[in-house]
C-alpha cells in the first residue's frame, strides 16, 4: 500500500516551475505583516475585524514557508468566481533522482467557512472529508499545536468573495498577544532582542526627553548592526531585525514580552521630518517591504489615503511619500549582503534624515473629497501620476538609494 501511495503521490516533473535558491526575504515582509497591516474594521463590531487577502498574498505566504525551511519549491494561487485554487511543487532532497510532490487545492465559498472541494497530491485525489480531518489533525499536532490553538480562537469566518479571501477575526487582547508571538517568531528573536535592548538603553537616557529623532535612533542601531556584521553576522538578517524592532516601537507596539526582554523601553514618540505620523508610515512600510515586495505597500497606503479622503483627515501626499520612501528603505537595507553592509556604513556614520527621507513640507495634504477630485481627479489620472512620479524622483535621488 505504501509503495502504491508513493507511486501515485510522487512525480518526476513539477506542476509549478521551481526556482532554485529563492531567498526567504522575497516573501518575508508580506507574510510577517499581513496580520497587522491589511486589517480593516468590520462595520459596527467592536471586537471583530476583517483580514482581506489577495491571491498574491497567499502565494507569498506559502512561498515564504517553503523558503524559510530551505525547501526547493514554489506555489501559485488564483481566486475567481468564489473559488480559490492553489498549486504548489516541492522537490524532494534527493540529488540523483528528480522527484516532486505536486499539490493542488480547490476551495469554494460557503458560510461561515470556505469548503475544500478537492485536494490532489500527484495523481492521488483525496475526498474533501478526509482532507478536513487530516488538516485538523495536522494543525493540532504537537509540531503545530500553538498555531492551531491560536487559529481556533482567532478565526471566526473564512469566505471567498470578490476575488479575495476574507477572514473574520476575533480581535481581543489575549488572542492578539499570542498571535503576535507567532508572527514575531518568523524573525530571529535573538537578533531582535539585541536591538530591542539597545533601543531601550538609548531611549532611557536622562538626556532623552519626550521624543527621539528617527535618524538618531537609526544611527545608534545601525552602528550595532555594523559591528555585529563585521564579527561574522549576516548583514541582511541584522538589518531586518533592526527594522522590525524600530517599526514596532515607532508604531507603539511593545515587543518586551514577545522577545522575553529584561528591559522595557521607555515610551517616547519617534519623529521624522518633525512628525510622528511620518515616522510611523515610514517604518511601517519599511517593515512591510523588507524583501522588496512593494505591491502591498502601495495597496495599503493608497487604500488608507483614499479612506481618509472620504472619512478622515483627507488625502495626504506627505503620508504617501513616507510610505513609498519606507518601502524603498526596507528593500534597500535587505537587498543583498553587500548592499546591507553599505547601508550600515552610511547610516551608522550620520544622523541625517535627508539621507533616506525626501523633503515633504511642500506636498499637498488634508485634501477632502472635493479638493482631491478638483486637483487630481482620481488615482489613475495624469495629475496624480505626475505628483507620485515627483515623489518617487525625490526618493530615487537620495544618497542612501543611490548606493552602488
Amino acid at each position: 500500500i505504501a509503495a502504491l501511495l508513493a507511486a501515485l503521490a510522487l512525480q518526476t516533473e513539477p506542476s509549478v516551475p521551481v526556482t532554485p535558491g529563492t531567498s526567504a526575504q522575497k516573501y518575508l515582509s508580506r507574510t510577517r505583516n499581513l496580520l497587522h497591516s491589511t486589517v480593516r474594521s468590520a462595520p459596527r463590531a467592536g471586537r471583530r475585524k476583517i483580514l482581506v487577502l489577495t491571491a498574491e498574498d497567499l502565494a507569498a505566504t506559502a512561498n515564504f514557508l517553503l523558503s524559510r525551511k530551505k525547501l526547493e519549491g514554489r506555489a501559485v494561487c488564483t481566486i475567481g468566481n468564489q473559488r480559490l485554487k492553489m498549486e504548489a511543487s516541492l522537490r524532494l532532497p534527493i540529488s540523483r533522482i528528480p522527484l516532486f510532490l505536486n499539490f493542488r487545492l480547490i476551495a469554494d465559498d460557503a458560510e461561515p467557512q470556505a469548503v475544500i472541494k478537492r485536494f490532489k497530491l500527484g495523481r492521488l485525489t483525496l475526498p474533501a472529508p478526509i482532507v478536513g480531518w487530516l488538516g485538523s489533525a495536522l494543525l493540532h499536532s504537537p509540531f503545530l499545536s500553538r498555531y492551531g490553538q491560536v487559529s481556533d480562537e482567532l478565526v471566526q469566518e473564512v469566505r471567498i468573495q470578490d476575488g479575495r479571501l476574507t477572514v473574520g477575526l476575533n480581535w481581543n487582547r489575549d488572542v492578539l498577544e499570542r498571535a503576535q508571538g507567532l508572527v514575531t517568531a518568523l524573525a530571529d528573536k535573538e537578533r531582535m532582542l539585541v536591538y530591542q535592548d539597545k533601543l531601550a538603553e538609548f531611549v532611557g537616557q536622562p538626556t532623552v526627553k519626550r521624543s527621539v529623532r528617527l535618524d538618531a535612533l537609526l544611527q545608534i542601531l545601525f552602528s550595532v548592526a555594523r559591528t555585529r556584521s563585521a564579527g561574522g553576522g549576516d548583514p541582511v538578517a541584522e538589518n531586518r531585525a533592526l527594522i522590525l524592532v524600530v517599526a514596532a516601537y515607532a508604531n507603539g507596539k511593545n515587543l518586551t514580552a514577545v522577545l522575553s526582554s529584561r528591559q522595557k523601553p521607555v515610551r517616547r514618540s519617534v519623529r521624522l521630518a518633525k512628525r510622528i505620523d511620518t515616522a510611523q508610515h515610514f517604518m511601517g512600510s519599511a517593515a512591510l517591504a523588507l524583501a522588496g515586495q512593494g505591491t502591498l505597500v502601495d495597496m495599503v497606503g493608497l487604500a488608507k489615503e483614499m479612506h481618509d479622503t472620504h472619512d478622515g483627515s483627507g488625502f495626504s501626499f506627505t503620508d504617501l511619500a513616507a510610505d513609498l520612501a519606507g518601502s524603498v528603505f526596507g528593500k534597500t537595507a535587505a537587498r543583498s549582503g553587500e548592499k546591507a553592509r553599505r547601508v550600515q556604513d552610511l547610516l551608522s556614520g550620520h544622523a541625517d534624515e535627508t539621507l533616506f527621507m525626501p523633503v515633504i513640507k511642500d506636498l499637498p495634504e488634508n485634501l477632502g473629497t472635493g479638493e482631491f477630485e478638483r486637483r487630481f481627479k482620481d488615482i489613475h489620472s495624469p495629475e496624480f501620476a505626475a505628483m507620485k512620479a515627483e515623489i518617487e524622483l525625490r526618493i530615487h535621488n537620495l544618497p542612501l538609494y543611490r548606493l552602488p
